[in-house]
């Protein structure tokens, strides 16, 4: 088996690009790949995990909200030493074609494919459910906190995870792989158009609260705009933590564009544009930790031992 052959075996154009020993520039590309990936494997599984035992730790902070958070912290945790790392095997067995079989790279590949497809569907499907939830708290506040609880919460986690691996299953194990590719597009444009259109829902709830504040007595007025206020913050938040994956899968799609006209430029970035994906693993713990005050604290209590 030649070079070539152990480079391109199984290994599919948009997931390997075709480095060679006498092409420097896609060599150091890879290097670079590589050196931007792997502490940032070790940055989102330390960094999620943190923030979820903060939130286990600390009982103030045990709220429905904050338990679908963890859902969303324990994805991109579960990225960090899955899915990131096998990236990370790829991209050395590019760099190194003659130290793996085609056998070894197939299935490389294989679990590749069914970590981000699992991890993937779960970022999207987690932020669907939090969306839903961000629109029953703007739109019902007091109704809200009087009816949510962590029990529930937990048992939409466990029901909405458990579906997401039975679909997985399913376009893995039974459909034909154009179904496979009809599930991807059809699911993908639901799990962009679900979360955006809750969010105009919770901007057109607010907006509807601040009119019905100025008709309420005092008192239920004070109680109201507290409730609010809190359920805004949290909405924006997870607007945020939106917007940032939608922005980091922004690349991909530019490159799939470019590469009509250049399949070299696609073989060139399309690692950097999947490492934007997985960078935003990395970025939502800091988000989570630094729009909010009393879990940056007690996180700081946690890792300090205090």
């Amino acid at each position: 088996m030649n070079t070539n052959d152990t480079i391109t075996c199984k290994v599919p154009d948009w997931l390997a690009s075709s480095a060679r020993d006498d092409d420097q520039g896609s060599l150091i590309n890879e290097f670079m790949v590589v050196a931007v990936n792997i502490p940032f494997c070790a940055f989102a599984f330390l960094s999620n995990l943190a923030f979820i035992v903060t939130i286990a730790k600390t009982p103030s902070l045990q709220k429905p909200f904050n338990t679908l958070l963890c859902s969303l912290a324990a994805t991109d945790c579960l990225t960090g030493i899955t899915t990131q790392p096998i990236f990370v095997t790829l991209r050395l067995m590019v760099l190194y074609p003659g130290n793996s079989t085609c056998s070894y790279q197939g299935n490389v590949v294989t679990a590749f494919y069914v970590c981000i497809l699992l991890t993937s569907g779960w970022s999207f499907v987690f932020l669907c459910v939090i969306s839903f939830d961000r629109y029953y708290a703007l739109s019902r506040p007091l109704e809200y906190r009087a009816k949510t609880t962590n029990k529930g919460a937990l048992v939409v986690i466990a029901l909405t995870g458990a579906s997401w691996l039975v679909l997985t299953h399913l376009v893995l194990l039974v459909f034909p792989p154009i179904g496979g590719l009809i599930f991807g597009m059809v699911t993908s444009a639901t799990f962009i158009a679900i979360p955006t259109v809750n969010h105009i829902r919770i901007y057109l709830a607010f907006r509807r609260h601040n009119k019905i504040l100025h008709a309420e007595r005092v008192a239920e007025r004070q109680q109201l705009d507290r409730a609010l206020q809190k359920e805004k913050k949290m909405a924006l938040d997870m607007a945020l933590i939106s917007l940032m994956l939608l922005l980091s899968l922004a690349p991909s799609v530019l490159n799939r564009i470019v590469s009509i006209f250049s399949m070299e430029r696609l073989a060139t970035f399309q690692p950097w544009t999947i490492t934007m994906v997985f960078l935003n693993s990395s970025l939502n713990p800091i988000v989570y930790i630094r729009r909010n005050k009393t879990l940056r604290r007690a996180a700081k209590s946690v890792l300090l031992l205090k």
